[in-house]
């Protein structure tokens, strides 16, 4: 059964491998990937392979070439796709591409940030993110409604079956709850599936599926990710020198102990693997999602075999699975302990009450004045500033004066970048075009490190760490759902005064998704 009627159906676990491509048109990585789907086209277990775009940030061949050449084989395949390394106009055309080729199946991600290629580190690009790519193929599979000279147009429909990641791993209090918070935002805006990044917590997979099934009421089809840790990798995931995946010192310590044997652990981390697969498959989860380094066909069909012998027994090895740090935020009260997440009623989460960081800056608390007393529709100094904003955009001097007073002013106080399609005061006073290097507006990607710092610069907080820190303290977390517009380019360096008085900005130009309510209906 192929991957997409395999989930929607539900009467098989699923089981999907990610490859990774490697760079040039030929070379060892790339044969091993076809080497691999070649040896797995006749498996019963597996229902398609994954194929990640440029993994790590680093340039290889683009998996639109290798997935065709993979389906030829008779084996789906499910194609990583970002905005990481182009805009919203090749994201387009990529998915038109990819439907001309038959691939429908695409995992939507942020993607990694860039770290290498020709001549240096290219510019990452990040146009929208992975909430706004699942609209836009949302759209699209509706028939994307385009304007030709005067004419509005409907392009054909596109069948893009689509699916999103999310990380119930995080140990901070704000990364993991803006993860959830992010995640039903990908499903309200077409997520069709998930696949959860990588951990090895038990109790955070149980707390992912009782917050989606209990808390949200979805059945939507949820794969748990499976790597198969050596010592390499577990020491490069323990330094954070992977984004979004962690492994604990004591997991590291014992994968070491493990590389002593003769086979070089090989033999403890195909157990581990194995029994992984069947403890997700006990809890309940729709698949399991296999990955590796130099990943081997024989190595897969081994752990798979083993799970399944494993069977009804996977409790016993539920425990084995507790490796996050100790003071890890959990979501429900009493997360610490695995069998009350299995075991528990359907209950509305309870945040763990935990001593937060004092998020506190004048420039805030004066902001929100200001906002209040100019920002907000219906008050005197709103349509006073409106008024202000006609008469600027008739008279050039003015709007150029008014335009590099306020330059000016948000350079001195939020490092402006002049986006001038400024998200400012959804985000709390936090610039995401100069404090994310992502420039994420919507919610926070998956690879911040375990302290909530961020993946590319160390040594700063996430910025969406310090988002929710802000929120909570104001008990506003709830109007983190928003969703902002990708950025307008069209505004670059002009005045995002006179773009917000007059609705020329994201406040005039809404993206409306469909409720939880909407996708409980089509899922449940």
């Amino acid at each position: 059964m192929g991957f997409q009627d395999a989930l929607l159906e539900k009467k098989e676990f699923v089981i999907t491998c990610e490859l990774v491509p490697g760079r040039g048109f030929r070379g060892v990585a790339n044969e091993n990937v076809l080497k691999f789907a070649d040896q797995a086209k006749g498996a019963s277990f597996l229902h398609g392979l994954t194929l990640t775009d440029n993994a790590g940030g680093n340039p290889a061949l683009c998996a639109d070439v290798l997935g065709p050449e993979i389906q030829s084989m008779g084996i789906d395949a499910i194609v990583h796709f970002s905005c990481k390394d182009f805009n919203r106009n090749s994201f387009e055309s990529h998915a038109f591409a990819l439907k001309r080729a038959g691939i429908t199946n695409l995992l939507v991600v942020t993607g990694d940030y860039p770290v290498s290629g020709f001549l240096g580190t290219p510019k990452p690009v990040f146009d929208i993110d992975s909430v706004m790519a699942l609209h836009f193929l949302r759209e699209m599979n509706a028939g994307l409604e385009i304007t030709s000279g005067k004419k509005q147009v409907k392009l054909d429909p596109t069948d893009f079956f689509a699916g999103a990641a999310v990380s119930p791993f995080k140990p901070t209090e704000g990364s993991a709850v803006m993860q959830y918070m992010k995640m039903e935002k990908k499903i309200r805006a077409g997520a069709r599936f998930l696949v959860t990044q990588l951990g090895y917590d038990a109790r955070k997979y149980c707390e992912l599926l009782g917050y989606v099934r209990r808390h949200l009421g979805l059945d939507i089809p949820i794969l748990g990710s499976v790597y198969f840790l050596s010592s390499g990798a577990a020491r490069f995931m323990n330094t954070g020198q992977v984004p979004g995946a962690y492994v604990t010192d004591g997991l590291l310590s014992l994968v070491r102990e493990e590389a002593k044997a003769d086979d070089k652990g090989k033999g403890a981390r195909l157990e581990r693997a194995a029994r992984q697969i069947a403890v997700l498959k006990g809890v309940g989860y729709s698949g399991a999602h296999i990955e590796g380094l130099n990943l081997k066909f024989p190595d897969v069909s081994h752990a798979v075999e083993r799970a399944f012998e494993i069977g009804e027994n996977w409790r016993d090895y539920l425990e084995e699975f507790r490796h996050s740090p100790d003071d890890a935020f959990f979501f429900f009260q009493g997360g610490g302990e695995t069998t009350p997440l299995l075991d528990a009623e359907p209950a509305d989460p309870i945040p763990a009450r935990r001593r937060r960081r004092r998020v506190f800056s004048p420039i805030f608390w004066i902001m929100v004045l200001v906002h209040k007393l100019f920002f907000v529709e219906g008050t005197i100094g709103y349509r006073l500033m409106r008024g202000l904003s006609r008469f600027a955009e008739k008279h050039r001097f003015w709007y150029h004066l008014e335009s590099a007073v306020e330059g000016a002013a948000k350079r001195a106080l939020f490092d402006c970048r002049r986006c001038d399609d400024c998200a400012l005061f959804e985000l709390y006073y936090l610039c995401p075009e100069s404090r994310c290097p992502k420039g994420q507006r919507i919610g926070p990607c998956g690879g911040s490190r375990i302290d909530g710092r961020c993946e590319v610069f160390e040594e700063s907080w996430c910025i969406w760490e310090l988002i929710y820190r802000r929120a909570a303290r104001k008990k506003e977390v709830e109007k983190l759902s928003f969703i902002i517009p990708p950025r307008n380019w069209e505004l670059y360096e002009t005045s995002s005064w006179v773009n917000y008085f007059l609705k020329k900005d994201h406040s005039g130009s809404r993206v409306t998704l469909p409720s939880l309510q909407a996708d409980r209906k089509k899922t449940g």
